[in-house]
């Protein structure tokens, strides 16, 4: 297939899929293989989160405390200086906008014991198995290293005393062993969030709509496309999940992992929106 033609010049593997949001076709390459979610976990943050909201489980305008101990580093609440009440919405709106990892602990953290663990199976997504939010998966990636604690672990890998091969021998980047899914898993959840509930659906849209860290299957899309989408990445991962709607009423919903060996990001995410337009055509044909 020509998905594969376009990866393997760059030295990666892609695992792709596409599915008609209206009536479930789909094609792909590789799509039953598992793959590591990384940030992509936050659009099943957000869903479970936003379900809970509707069924008046959790009050969206409780103010959640952000303290240094919940603190990750990088974007948004992640990397705040000072302590701060922050609005249980604002938070998921953090999470899926800048992908906000200490704001996706938090409203994780709101969902209740078992919450997440058990969505793959209420959704019926049998492929799909989901351990928990950042803090725990970083937790699991400290334990596999020997290393203390969470600030332990940032100090080492700021140091750069953790090779990159070491790094990738921890469960973080084992499907088996961390949040995974299958990308016809991946396009499956999409279609049920835009066929789902209408005013869940219409947060997730606009929550995907305003995402900051992505984009890299659109890229090449043509401009008349509105474009939805949750990206994650890891050193030697590069992933998105995205809807496209056209303007004659097609939706597709579009996943890509890939799996990379060399220091080629560009190259890789210009392949990913290469891909996601080959496939649209496939499924047209």
């Amino acid at each position: 297939m020509i998905v594969d033609e376009l990866f393997a010049p760059l030295g990666a593997k892609a695992f792709a899929h596409i599915r008609d949001l209206a009536d479930g076709r789909g094609i792909g390459v590789g799509e039953e293989e598992p793959v590591i979610l990384v940030s992509v976990v936050k659009l099943f943050i957000a869903w479970e989160f936003r379900c809970q909201v509707e069924e008046g489980l959790i009050d969206p305008a409780a103010p959640v405390r952000v303290t240094a101990a919940d603190r990750l580093g990088g974007t948004g609440t992640a990397g705040f200086r000072h302590d701060a009440h922050i609005a249980a919405w604002d938070l998921a709106a953090l999470m899926m906008e800048v992908s906000d990892n200490t704001a996706a602990d938090l409203v994780a953290g709101l969902l209740g014991p078992g919450a997440l663990r058990g969505l793959p199976a209420r959704l019926g997504l049998k492929r799909t198995r989901l351990i928990g939010p950042p803090r725990a998966i970083l937790e699991d990636v400290a334990r596999d290293l020997d290393i203390a604690d969470l600030e332990a672990l940032a100090h080492v890998l700021a140091s750069g005393a953790v090779s990159t091969a070491e790094l990738r021998g921890t469960s973080a980047w084992d499907p088996m062993r961390t949040n995974a899914s299958t990308p016809a898993d991946m396009t499956a959840f999409l279609r049920l969030i835009w066929n789902g509930p209408a005013a869940v659906a219409a947060d997730l849209r606009a929550w995907t709509a305003r995402q900051l860290t992505g984009g890299r299957l659109s890229r090449l899309a043509p401009s008349e496309v509105r474009v939805f989408g949750r990206s994650g990445s890891l050193p030697g991962w590069r992933n998105e999940v995205a809807v496209w709607e056209w303007p004659d009423g097609r939706r597709h919903a579009i996943a890509v992992f890939v799996q990379v060996t060399r220091d080629n990001t560009r190259e890789v995410e210009l392949a990913m929106s290469r891909a996601a337009l080959a496939l649209t055509e496939r499924l047209g044909q």
